[in-house]
């Protein structure tokens, strides 16, 4: 209890100092109250500046902007209208805003009335800015847009650059190389080279000094530094006694082999953390190791200690060391990793594909500004770098850096631990100058532990260089947070009590590695507060993924029980790994509602997926897998035997070839005849009508003929659509719109969130940060993630034994070269792998921090009898490998001793015989009263219900064919799934069809909005609600052939349904007009619905006719009232 007093106490005078005009790095642990004391601070600075513009504070997200500026302007208000709060933090941010308003007041500012004046921005804003006042500096002239996805220009790019190799010269001789070397797999070199133009803030500027030439040695000492930092870690825990006891044994064993021990035979001396005792160190892990990498538990003649009695003394001394040194912590991974080690020096070869790898990157990187200036656009990473440029240096800083110099007295930077290498680099250039006592001031917060973006090129190392260094010439006062605000003490004391043996036990800014640091609880205990494992255990023929998924389901159950108000989090390391639960959530609880952030991705759903098809189909006519799922697509919905009886005997031909083929369209069924011949009319028409139209109001055209509207079965599948056709429309405007685009595009699609589903959350942990739920659950334990890519060349700049910067650099391996040994590229590979794996440590703290009250942990376990605990141990990486010494092994082995029988048989699928079932367009459900038809009479052949392409319709009659499809649509889906809001929804969606079919603009929109209006009002309507809803054997759009004469007449009946042994037969009149005037329209159509009610005169029932009025919301019945 006192160290936490003593903690709390500690935190206030922390938050007292941070608001001294000094420089401060702040570590804020989660739930500190960070963004309160980034306000406070800030208003603290507001009120002694001469002008607002002084105070700079900088973010990385719009969010996190948008938040600051409302606190401190809420805060102002609150101060304005004289409301004291409660809280003690607030009456101090209370205090704060009233001297901002009486200093604000003295200078003039009206800050509540100029709020803009609050230069509160994001680092990519500031850069932008900065960019766009010096552009001939930045190189940017007229500036260009920002791409926040570069991925088709890096694209652009990389293929520019290998196109090279056909220029001739010395480019060509570069590309040339590289393609050598990369065995001519130009597929592969152009991904790494896509690859590294997205994080060429790294490497760019590495690369031309490498291309200048003489940096070899730089780069061999660099080695050489580094390597012997590692021996010295070696060194302190294989001390000099150790060695002394080792050296004769050594020496035994290395006159008893013939040359594994080569190094050791003459070894009379201790070893020293020096770049020439490598080869001895690594012969000393050889003679102590296993293959595996552990210590030896025993030893024989095959490492030199014969069997024979009077080697018994030598054998029992080994032993008994080796015994001695098992004993010693972390010694047998250090030893593991001096196999490891490379040799520093990097052979001719070696230099060479450096040297030729970092001309082909800086060939790739002029490329790619010629790709941004072609497209108008930029990645923000150039924006960082122009801006960086129109900063200058410190020899020769622009009049836009010595502007800035004086206009920026205060800079704040909030979440610090995320930054990167050119962040901190235009940190730098802003605050070039700053002394000491020359009041002004840098604030820096932020948390190491929650530093989770590498991904993002973020840099934790960055944060703990600066608390012990500064930036520039700014020394930074370290400040450390303690309180936790958000959770209750049993989450974090539990939280304090794992981590320190997760996390490192010291920092280390070249590994990424962050020690723990404690926090402490203010809110009281709570009896239901808990943190709780769920072991799952996996045994031969058990369904772990399907019970992990159940036990999910079940705590969210519960959760919404115990609170049915507290919001509840599912968290995940990646995307995938919730594909289990939301198909158990839609499967067994298809009523809870739950929001997926970024999680349900579009292109995995159906009717995204025949999207996708239809568009590389009518694309690429010799594209056979995708003619073939275009025929087995609902719209279509061969059978296998018909797609057999086209195309099984041809393989030369294409689809569409063989469609034309009258012959063999003959040996098809009849119902095949009929769905392809609709199918070729409509193809016909499209490819007619491609050159004419744009992109997507083709490809959307050709959709809505082949009906693919009456595809649609799930309620928000429209959105989904609708979010298809404006990717194709985005792509198609950055003339960008390929197959493959389009696909990769597609795949960044998601679902929107359930906006009624806040109370459960499934997402990222990534996403997660920031926020805090009531109940966490953290499934997936187990569960592997992607390792770590191979780049064209590894970059690294670290710090030595020698305490100096080094820069390292190796190529990546060539194929099949090399006998196994390590090289420089595994050395620094090894780094990147020791910071994803700190990295990880991060993320399971940031997961389990987001909890306020519960916090569930969900793994699995594989059970297996060969183990002493009868469980595999967890794969390496994983969380649940984090969690299994100490924390999470005793949980699983006391479930496995309360679970030992045989796991159930679970039913499966035999994929050698499983066929999916063929989803298609079809006649609705009929009556047994209609089960055999009148003579003549059958279900048409067209599915879209239309019998002609409405391009040349008046602006009425779109209307109305908008109105009748998605009338059609509710009535399909249900009308419960159609809210006002989700109709008011699709208003930019019929504002574009219009516009397709050749509407003007103007017309356009006023079209959509009566289309809107029309289904607001059914919607609304009694009547219309009833001629919606539910009834038997109800069918909406169905379309009809009878033959008259000699003739075919199709007949399409808006909707059909029976109520009270009566068949209600009902059409739809989108018409103007008042309500009084709708009996005599209603007549009008008298000898329509005539016509329709003959189609049913032999089926047994007594027909109703009646006009449904959308526009009125009237249903106005031909032989009486309603």
């Amino acid at each position: 209890m006192n160290s936490v007093i003593n903690r709390l106490d500690e935190d206030s005078l922390a938050r007292q100092r941070a608001l001294d005009l000094a420089s401060f790095i702040v570590e804020a642990p989660a739930g500190a109250g960070k963004t309160e004391l980034l306000t406070q601070r800030t208003l603290r600075l507001l009120a002694v500046v001469e002008h607002p513009e002084e105070v700079l504070a900088l973010t990385f997200t719009n969010k996190a902007a948008t938040e600051m500026r409302d606190r401190i302007l809420g805060s102002l208000e609150r101060a304005a209208r004289g409301e004291m709060p409660v809280e003690a933090h607030k009456q101090l941010t209370f205090g704060l805003a009233q001297q901002v308003l009486a200093h604000d007041a003295a200078q003039g500012w009206q800050l509540l009335g100029h709020p803009g004046r609050l230069r509160i921005t994001t680092l990519d804003a500031l850069c932008a800015s900065l960019a766009r006042q010096m552009p001939y500096l930045s190189r940017f002239g007229a500036q260009p847009g920002v791409s926040e996805d570069a991925e088709a220009h890096y694209a652009t790019a990389a293929r520019r650059t290998l196109e090279m190799v056909e220029s001739g010269g010395a480019d060509a001789d570069i590309v040339a190389e590289a393609l050598a070397f990369m065995d001519n797999n130009a597929g592969r070199l152009e991904k790494l080279l896509i690859a590294m133009l997205g994080r060429r803030d790294q490497w760019l500027h590495h690369a031309s000094r490498i291309e200048s030439g003489a940096m070899k040695g730089e780069v061999e000492a660099g080695f050489s530094a580094l390597i012997e930092r590692d021996l010295a870690a070696v060194g302190a825990l294989f001390n000099v006694r150790m060695q002394t006891l080792l050296m004769p044994l050594a020496r035994f064993a290395a006159a008893n082999v013939a040359d594994g021990h080569a190094p050791i035979a003459d070894w009379h001396e201790h070893l020293r953390s020096s770049i020439t005792d490598l080869s001895r160190w690594q012969a000393v892990a050889g003679l102590l190791l296993t293959g595996t990498g552990t210590l030896r538990k025993t030893v024989d003649k095959r490492i030199g200690f014969p069997a024979d009695k009077s080697f018994a003394d030598q054998k029992k001394a080994m032993l008994e060391l080796l015994g001695e040194l098992r004993g010693v912590a972390g010694l047998e991974a250090v030893l593991a990793m001096l196999v490891k080690l490379p040799q520093p020096e990097l052979s001719e070869a070696e230099w060479s594909t450096v040297e030729c790898f970092s001309r082909l990157l800086r060939l790739a990187a002029g490329q790619l500004w010629l790709a941004f200036q072609e497209a108008g656009e930029v990645d923000f990473i150039e924006i960082s770098a122009r801006a960086g440029l129109a900063l200058g240096d410190d020899e020769a800083p622009t009049d836009l850096a010595q502007a800035l110099d004086y206009r920026i007295r205060h800079l704040l930077v909030d979440e610090f631990q995320d930054t990167s290498p050119s962040q901190v680099g235009l940190i730098e250039k802003l605050t070039r100058g700053w002394m000491p006592d020359d009041g002004r001031t840098l604030f820096v917060v932020g948390d190491p532990m929650q530093s989770i973006y590498r991904f993002r090129k973020a840099d934790v190392g960055l944060f703990l260089r600066v608390r012990e260094r500064g930036i520039g010439d700014i020394r930074l006062h370290h400040l450390r947070l303690f309180r936790n605000n958000r959770s209750f003490p049993a989450i974090v004391d539990w939280v304090n009590a794992a981590f320190p043996g997760i996390f490192p036990v010291a920092d280390s800014p070249e590994a990424g590695a962050v020690r723990y640091a404690e926090s402490a609880a203010t809110r009281p205990p709570r009896h239901d507060a808990a943190v709780v494992i769920h072991p799952v255990i996996e045994r031969t023929g058990s369904d772990s993924a399907g019970d992990e998924a159940r036990c999910i389901l079940s705590l969210i159950r519960q959760a919404r029980r115990a609170a049915p108000d507290e919001r509840i989090a599912v968290l995940v390391r990646a995307r995938s790994h919730l594909d289990g639960l939301v198909a158990e959530i839609r499967r067994c609880a298809p009523d809870l509602r739950f929001q997926a952030v970024d999680i349900e991705g579009l292109d995995g759903r159906q009717h995204v997926q025949d999207l996708l098809t239809l568009f590389r189909a009518l694309h690429h006519r010799a594209d056979r897998v995708h003619w073939l799922a275009l025929l087995r697509a609902p719209w279509c919905g061969l059978k296998l035997a018909d797609l057999h009886g086209l195309a099984a005997d041809d393989r030369k031909s294409t689809i569409w070839q063989l469609m034309q083929d009258e012959a063999r369209l003959a040996r098809l069924s009849a119902d095949g005849r009929q769905r392809l011949g609709h199918l070729r009319e409509v193809l016909q028409l499209a490819f007619a009508g491609r050159a004419r139209q744009h992109p997507r109001r083709w490809l959307e055209g050709v959709w809505l003929m082949l009906g693919g509207p009456r595809c649609l079965d799930a309620p928000d599948a429209l959105k989904d659509v609708d979010a298809f056709f404006a990717l194709v429309d985005k792509l198609a405007s950055a003339r960008q719109l390929t197959a493959e685009t389009l696909a990769a595009h597609a795949a960044e699609l998601y679902a929107p969130a359930d906006p009624l589903g806040h109370a459960v959350q499934l997402m990222t942990v990534h996403k997660s940060k920031g926020l805090e739920f009531d109940t966490v659950i953290l499934p997936g334990l187990h569960r592997e993630t992607g390792g770590n890519e191979s780049s064209l060349l590894l970059w690294d700049e670290v710090a030595g034994a020698d305490g100096e910067e080094h820069l390292l650099v190796a190529p990546i391996k060539q194929k099949g070269a090399g006998n196994g040994e390590p090289t420089a590229y595994d050395y620094l590979k090894k780094f990147e792998a020791e910071r994803a794996a700190h990295e990880a440590e991060r993320l399971l703290y940031v997961a389990a921090t987001r909890a306020i009250r519960q916090l569930h942990l969900v793994g699995v376990a594989v059970a297996d009898d060969q183990k002493d605990d009868g469980l595999k141990p967890p794969p390496a990486g994983t969380l649940l490998d984090l969690l299994w010494p100490g924390i999470a092994q005793p949980v699983f082995v006391a479930a496995l001793a309360r679970d030992d029988g045989a796991a159930a048989e679970v039913g499966g699928i035999d994929p050698a015989t499983f066929v999916s079932s063929l989803v298609r367009l079809r006649q609705a459900t009929l009556p047994d009263s209609l089960a055999v038809l009148p003579e003549g009479l059958r279900p048409a052949d067209n599915p879209l219900g239309v019998d002609e392409v409405e391009t040349s319709l008046s602006l009425e009659a779109s209307v109305g064919t908008l109105v009748h499809r998605y009338l059609e649509l509710i009535a399909r889906s249900g009308l419960e799934h159609w809210s006002m809001e989700r109709v008011a929804a699709l208003l930019p969606v019929c504002q574009r069809w219009l516009a397709g079919q050749g509407h003007a603009a103007e017309m356009a929109a006023s079209g959509a909005a009566e289309v809107i209006a029309a289904l607001q009002t059914t919607i609304g309507s009694e009547s219309g609600r009833w001629v919606l809803a539910r009834h038997p054997e109800a069918a909406a759009e169905q379309a009809w052939s009878n033959r008259e004469g000699e003739l075919a007449v199709n007949h399409v009946i808006d909707r059909v349904f029976v109520v009270d042994g009566c068949r209600w037969i009902i059409d739809y009149k989108t018409v103007r007009g008042a309500d009084s005037e709708l009996p005599q329209r209603a007549a009008s159509h008298r000898g329509q619905l005539d016509r329709y009610a003959s189609l049913f005169a032999g089926a047994g029932l007594p027909v109703r006719r009646a006009i449904f009025f959308p526009c009125q919301g009237c249903l106005v019945e031909l032989d009486g009232a309603k």
